[in-house]
């Protein structure tokens, strides 16, 4: 009895097993994004599967990336289209200068905490397979072992730490099915001093050594008032001239003498 116990354990653990290659196969997620000095990302997401796994789970590759899908946490909004090639079918989500806030999904996580960016991708198992977990918990480790992730991520200042693989300012990422993976992907790097409320007006313009270019400005528009209110007085009107001053009336001339 305990034979056909054991048999009967692993004749599900098989059709379980089965059961996630089928949903999962070489499901794809790729990921390029970059971040800009105002704190918005720029980028696209595609998430794909094989279609001949699709088609052995339902013809409609549609219909079967959609119910694959559902093993997968939620992924940070963006403007979302169909992708299709020979082999693969999935979705594309782009992102263009979409605020950083955005970026709190269940998958990916891109946030500023001061003078750093942070970024995450968990690899928990319990975020994927959830829906062949209905089945047997099990196929959550499964699931997640079966997929491949490739991730790069740019950013507008220096790495500072990684897991990740560094080039520049970039980081990227390269998890192959069937290959453990780490807990996560993760990455932090330097953001740009942002402006502070209380910065006097010559520290603003000092910029940190830089050029003061808010003195040079405030100069100019010095100059220009100054230029203006010339340019008022010569035109205001002058009063009347002054009457000339009366010649001087001649003294009479005395008679001339008369001969006696």
């Amino acid at each position: 009895m305990n034979t056909r116990l054991r048999r009967s354990r692993a004749l599900r653990l098989a059709v379980c097993l089965a059961l996630v290659a089928a949903l999962s196969g070489c499901m794809q997620l790729n990921l390029g994004l970059t971040v800009d000095t105002d704190d918005t990302v720029t980028g696209q997401l595609l998430l794909t599967a094989e279609k001949s796994v699709l088609k052995r789970r339902n013809p409609d590759v549609a219909a079967a990336f959609a119910e694959l899908r559902q093993n997968i946490p939620t992924l940070p909004a963006g403007a979302e289209t169909r992708y299709e090639d020979a082999n693969y079918y999935g979705i594309q989500v782009a992102y263009r200068k979409t605020p950083l806030s955005q970026f709190t999904s269940e998958s990916v996580n891109l946030s500023r905490d001061g003078d750093l960016y942070r970024f995450s991708l968990p690899l928990d198992p319990k975020k994927y397979g959830g829906k062949v977990a209905e089945q047997d918990p099990r196929n959550q480790q499964a699931f997640m072992t079966l997929m491949s992730f490739e991730i790069s991520v740019t950013f507008p200042g220096r790495v500072l730490d990684t897991n990740g693989t560094i080039n520049g300012r970039s980081v990227s990422w390269k998890v192959v099915a069937n290959q453990p993976k780490p807990a996560e992907l993760r990455a932090v790097a330097e953001a740009p001093a942002q402006p502070s409320a209380s910065v006097t007006p010559a520290a603003a313009a000092d910029g940190g050594g830089g050029f003061p270019w808010l003195l040079v400005v405030g100069g100019v528009v010095v100059l220009l008032l100054a230029a203006v209110v010339v340019v008022l007085l010569l035109r205001r009107p002058r009063g009347p001239a002054a009457a000339a001053p009366a010649a001087p009336t001649p003294a009479p001339t005395p008679p001339a003498d008369r001969p006696a």
